[in-house]
């Protein structure tokens, strides 16, 4: 997009923007506050304070104060602070309903408004199996105080909706609208970059400190809910612009609770009876101090025997070794101040890593990583108001990849020979300290509740990689291509990032509320400072809140990105070509190097602009249609910055970063969604959209296409996308569940046996996705105990959904797809706790 483009586009968007905040005004201004009925002009105060079973207050929780005596009832939310303040009640018997989706609802059927001038509220998270005999659980609800685009999966949901690899969240993820996965298990939120995501647990980053991708792993057990926010999030969130996934995890209560999941290991009968997977992981919680401190321990461990037939004996086998522990303790210091304090811990170890039928044992490596984040946050609120939140945590990730050997690599059009050519070490970490005020509220043209905070961290990334030479073969075993390494020496990279912001939450009337923001980051490699302002806003267009109209715009920055920078220190490739017999060059060697000039690059900046409607169908049933538009310039990437090519017209392989990306993303998505009592759910969604960029490929030492770059769409880019989801009742003690997903293929590039690019990159597609998983679950007691078994299928119809093609036009194999997960039978016995 040319600037001038771009200008006129900003201007149309304001335009538009205005245009609709002047009619959001005509609709609000002068309304009577949603949750502030006209009342009898005698009255008193009543203020409603809510906390979580840790004594934690609990914001945006729905009240409704109703009168024994025929008379309106009041309505309210909770602050950040858990409290509402009712004003101009008349004193008498009421009863106080509070409810929070997420949250077992609680009834006060004994109200004396007049003898009693405050009252306070304990709301309990929902619990897969709980104890009380009686919970009714929040239904849900239009939320006239929630602003951002985002979707959220609650703990119940992840467990019980089927989809592959449940212990893994990231596979659960995909079942939100806008969410989509590839092939290595990364995710990608409304047409992102898997790096431009923010990775959040508990406020804290989780993400690689140097690639940006989500690596670590946690028991889905030990989760309350996954948030995926998309577009109009707060100012408070500054290292992501393509969206934000935030994790939050559980504490223990004053019950003791134990869990435990798929205790019992799965068997095989492929050459000989051996053990096939074991994926057993548990949870134990309860208190260190009742009603003072409690404490949660989740773990999972995973062992998988892969055994292929096509592979002679004793050489036919590859294990993987998982496990992660994630433990929590809380401690109320005082009735105003919290502490808890976190250890997540990953390991995994494959001494085989990569077997398959096409790359024999020779060819693997012995794979370890491991992975910790030590974390920390205390909050305290203060006697006038002030809520201060302070965190810090640190963490590290590290890997180890040794082949089995050093005979020379060999790759050939049916498979690879040798040991494989790279030896490396590497870990980054990350030291992170996080603060949030929350001012007390203040009243000037409606109520303002203003935020404002900083973040600050230190990355590092630390490697050492070792390259050989290796050789790639024709089918007839001619030499084809030779490729060797002048090797970087090992290296540590390291960036100072900060960030401050301030966001006002203006609650104009009580049906609409805008807000306002601006954030500030600086980082060492770039050494400038970055505005990003935002504005978003709702309205709720009918007094009983059953349509609401949303919008915002704003900047999104993504930061500097050590994966990238440090290409420039992994060393020099020369890729040799070679005649049909294998003994005389036919053109010069290309030699690839990368290059960073850090003195000109810039923050990447996104436009994020998004308006949605919401509309409350019947009781419990939720129609959405949000339209979302997102611009990106000055992205990193490297171009192809050779003057010359080749008399072949081979391009040149020395490559420069520069901000020339820029992406562009549309989007219009309607979802329908249901609850039934008892809280089981129907989700329905369809999304047309389209993902693309200027600067397609991402060039590295080890994976480069000679030629220049150029534009396509972005390889996670699917134009139509259909899915639904749902778990009901079929009897009292048993569930159906299932998952629908229906999406276009991803779309790939050709290139030839040089590795130039053939046509235009993402010319060609995957085959149409689909994939229907069912499963039934029964719960039952035992000894005791409570226990729910499960049986399901994943891929119902058997649909062939390839991961792998051979996009190589000059190889035997071209258009070959491979990689089919086909049909699979899951089953799953689950121990909930004592009846």
């Amino acid at each position: 997009m040319t600037h001038g483009a771009t200008q006129a586009w900003q201007a149309s968007s304001v335009a538009t923007f205005l245009m609709a905040l002047t009619l959001a005004a005509r609709v609000a201004w002068g309304a009577p506050a949603a949750d502030q009925p006209a009342r009898a002009p005698a009255g008193v105060e009543l203020e409603v304070t809510v906390l979580d079973e840790n004594g934690v207050a609990v914001p945006s929780a729905r009240l409704t104060i109703s009168p024994k005596a025929p008379s309106p009832a009041l309505h309210g939310e909770t602050d950040y602070k858990g409290r509402k303040r009712f004003t101009g009640v008349v004193p008498g018997l009421y009863s106080l309903e509070a409810e929070k989706e997420g949250f077992f609802a609680v009834t006060e059927t004994e109200v004396h408004v007049g003898e009693e001038t405050s009252l306070e509220v304990t709301l309990n998270h929902v619990q897969e199996f709980s104890e009380q005999v009686n919970v009714v659980y929040s239904p849900p609800a239009i939320d006239p105080a929630k602003i951002q685009s985002s979707e959220t999966l609650t703990n119940e949901q992840i467990i019980d909706l089927p989809f592959t690899t449940t212990r893994d969240i990231r596979y659960a993820l995909p079942l939100l609208p806008g969410v989509l996965q590839d092939y290595t298990g990364q995710v990608h939120v409304d047409g992102s970059s898997t790096r431009q995501i923010s990775d959040l647990m508990d406020g804290f980053d989780l993400s690689d400190p140097v690639t940006g991708t989500f690596l670590a792993r946690l028991s889905v057990d030990a989760l309350r809910s996954v948030e995926v926010a998309g577009s109009r999030y707060s100012t408070e969130f500054g290292k992501g612009s393509g969206g934000i996934i935030s994790v939050r995890t559980g504490m223990g209560d004053d019950h003791w609770r134990v869990t435990a999941t798929d205790f019992l290991p799965g068997f095989q009968s492929r050459k000989g009876f051996n053990l096939n997977n074991w994926t057993p992981r548990g949870l134990f919680s309860g208190p260190i101090r009742k009603g003072k401190a409690w404490f949660m321990d989740a773990w999972e461990g995973e062992y998988d025997l892969n055994i292929f037939q096509e592979l002679p004996a004793g050489a036919d086998r590859a294990s993987v070794w998982r496990g992660s522990n994630l433990a929590k303790a809380q401690f109320n210091l005082a009735p105003r101040n919290n502490l808890t304090v976190s250890l997540l811990v990953n390991y995994l170890h494959s001494p085989h890593s990569g077997l398959d039928p096409l790359d024999p044992i020779s060819t693997t490596q012995n794979y370890s990583t491991g992975a910790f984040m030590l974390a920390a946050k205390d909050q305290h609120l203060f006697g006038s108001g002030v809520l201060l939140e302070l965190g810090v945590a640190a963490s590290r990730f590290n890997s180890h990849a040794i082949p089995m050997g050093t005979e020379t690599y060999i790759l050939t059009p049916g498979e690879a020979t040798g040991n494989y050519y790279a030896t490396s070490h590497s870990h980054a970490d990350r030291t992170e300290v996080v603060g949030n005020l929350f001012l007390k509220p203040w009243r000037g043209a409606g109520k303002h509740e203003v935020k404002l905070g900083f973040d600050a961290d230190r990355v590092s990334d630390t490697q050492r990689v070792t390259r050989l030479p290796y050789r790639v073969e024709r089918e007839d075993g001619t030499l084809s291509r030779r490729v060797d390494f002048r090797n970087g020496p090992p290296f540590t990279r390291v960036n100072d990032e900060g960030g401050i912001y301030v966001q006002d939450h203006w609650n104009i009337t009580g049906r609409w509320l805008v807000e306002p923001g601006v954030r500030f980051d600086w980082d060492e490699i770039v050494r400038a400072v970055a505005p990003s302002p935002r504005l978003a806003s709702t309205v709720l267009l009918n007094r009983r809140g059953g349509t609401k109209l949303s919008w915002g715009t704003g900047v999104y920055r993504d930061p500097s990105n050590l994966d990238i920078l440090t290409r420039s220190l992994t060393g020099i490739r020369t890729d040799s070509f070679y005649d049909a017999a294998g003994q005389n060059l036919i053109r010069a060697p290309i030699v690839t190097n990368f290059t960073v000039n850090q003195d000109a690059l810039r923050f990447s900046q996104l436009i994020n602009s998004s308006v949605a409607l919401e509309q409350k169908l019947l009781r419990t049933t939720y129609l959405r249609l949000q339209l979302l538009d997102k611009r990106g310039r000055d992205i990193w990437t490297f171009v192809n910055s050779g003057a010359s090519t080749s008399p072949t017209g081979l391009a040149s392989g020395q490559f420069l970063l520069t901000n020339n990306r820029h992406d562009r993303y549309d989007a219009a998505e309607l979802t329908l969604r249901h609850v039934f009592h008892g809280n089981h759910e129907v989700f329905t969604s369809y999304t047309r959209s389209r993902a693309h960029s200027n600067a397609v490929f991402n060039y590295s030492i080890d994976a480069v296409l000679f030629g220049p770059q150029a534009g396509g769409p972005l390889a996670w880019d699917t134009p139509n996308r259909f899915q639904s989801w749902g778990w009901l009742p079929l009897t009292h003690k048993v569930d159906f569940a299932y998952a629908v997903d229906w999406r276009d293929g991803f779309p790939f590039t050709l290139q030839n046996d040089t590795q130039e690019v053939v046509g235009a990159p993402g010319s060609r597609r995957f085959p149409e996705y689909f994939t229907l998983n069912l499963s039934l679950e029964r719960r039952f007691t035992f000894f005791g105990f409570q226990w729910a078994l499960r049986g399901g299928l994943d891929n119902v119809t058997g649909r062939h959904n390839p991961t792998y093609v051979d996009s190589n036009i000059d190889s035997p194999h071209f258009l070959t797809f491979s990689g089919y997960a086909g049909r699979s039978f899951s089953g799953r016995i689950r121990l909930l706790g004592r009846k």
